[in-house]
């Protein structure tokens, strides 16, 4: 394994210290975590810390199941909340993460990758780039939370969470994720004002607006959501990155079994020769507890935005839009998980993507080791999809060791 020079190390975290934004960070992590730690446990309820330490190697294989490469990555997560007052608190939270991968210094462009923050202000530090090693830290949380009698308003970066499905959201305009980023379950956050007001136990109506630093990629939109004879309906409209958005979804009972949907259709507000101005995402699922304690789902996906542009994305755990949510215009995804005992379960996860012929497969497997300590091995296979990102991700095992506090 190729170790990172001392010098290439050094120019890096000299470069990360001159910059602003990680000297404001790190002044921030240092006084609450300092205050935290001048605190006996239990001492200071209003201020609390959560978070954990992942430890999570792996191997990656070609499509031929050839060319072993190594895969590693140390995860840290940190979770802060100061309750202010009974209706008012500020939350801060983010991730460490120091990775190595032989593939990554074969791509020019990783920095950027990783380095990217698409949300208006940038909180994103690649502080190691050196051969196949990354350093990366970033705050996916950090906003101030209001509530009073009916009503809560949340400013600053935040998970505006619109979906309803349990693989792909249609309906999720400001906060898309990968069903193939397994590690990242706390999922993005965007910059974003959030009003919600609760109209009743059942009714509610909500606004937000996320602004960016080009105002064509701002979105703004606003959802009411309402029950009808057993279901939760909510109907959604706005404006997503120059393009007009209006979308619905549901959650319900068919029997016994669960059964959701989202639809939104997207349409360009400025003409582009050659290019369809509108198309449609839709996804349906249905989920059942079986008797002996397997949850099954499985869900239909119809992706009309896709081909639609030429948009470049180079690891298969980019967040897609919700405008093309897929890489196909067509998926089938069932995955099953179940309890073998209280400390141990395991799941699969099948996804078919007839269009380009691909199929993706997903078995884990989870055991607590102690109450704070869980070990997971993890497999993920891309078959298929010639000429298309699944095809060269190939196949991986992992197994990862988190310590949760």
């Amino acid at each position: 394994m190729k170790k990172p020079s001392l010098n290439g190390i050094n120019q890096r975290i000299q470069q990360a210290s001159l910059n602003p934004k990680t000297l404001a960070l790190g002044l921030c992590m240092l006084l609450i975590a300092g205050n935290l730690a001048a605190q006996s446990p239990g001492s200071n309820p209003k201020l609390r810390m959560r978070g954990y330490l992942r430890a999570m190697p792996g191997l990656q294989l070609s499509k031929e199941f050839s060319d072993p490469s190594l895969y590693s990555i140390l995860h840290n997560r940190l979770n802060f909340r100061w309750d202010i007052a009974s209706n008012l608190d500020l939350r801060l939270e983010g991730r460490n993460r120091l990775m190595y991968h032989e593939m990554y210094e074969l791509i020019p462009e990783i920095d950027d990758v990783f380095a990217q923050d698409e949300t208006l202000i940038d909180l994103s530090w690649l502080w190691l780039s050196d051969g196949g090693w990354i350093g990366h830290s970033e705050v996916d949380r950090m906003y101030l939370s209001w509530r009073k009698s009916s009503w809560r308003v949340r400013v600053g970066r935040q998970r505006v969470n619109w979906g309803i499905n349990l693989v792909s959201n249609p309906n999720d305009l400001f906060n898309t994720y990968s069903f193939f980023d397994f590690d990242y379950v706390e999922r993005p956050g965007t910059d974003a004002v959030r009003v919600q007001h609760f109209i009743s136990r059942l009714s509610s109506i909500e606004v937000a607006v996320s602004p960016a630093r080009r105002g064509r990629n701002m979105v703004a939109a606003a959802k009411y959501a309402f029950n009808l004879n057993g279901y939760d309906i909510q109907a959604l409209g706005g404006y997503y990155r120059d393009r007009l958005a209006l979308g619905s979804g549901w959650a319900g009972h068919i029997g016994e079994a669960g059964f959701k949907g989202e639809l939104s259709w997207f349409y360009d507000l400025e003409e582009t020769a050659g290019v369809d101005r509108g198309n449609a995402v839709a996804a349906a699922g249905m989920d059942y507890m079986f008797p002996g304690g397997t949850f099954g789902v499985v869900e239909f996906l119809y992706n009309g935005g896709y081909g639609r542009s030429d948009e470049d994305v180079f690891l298969i755990t980019e967040p897609l839009r919700p405008d093309n949510i897929m890489f196909s215009k067509y998926a089938l995804t069932l995955n099953a998980d179940h309890s073998f005992s209280p400390v141990f379960n395991g799941g699969m996860a099948v996804m078919v993507l007839p269009d380009i012929d691909a199929v993706f497969l997903m078995p884990q497997f989870r055991y607590s080791v102690l109450t704070d300590l869980d070990l997971e091995f993890v497999s993920q296979f891309f078959i298929g999809g010639e000429g298309t990102l699944l095809e060269e991700a190939g196949y991986a095992l992992f197994v990862s060791l988190t310590y949760s506090f």
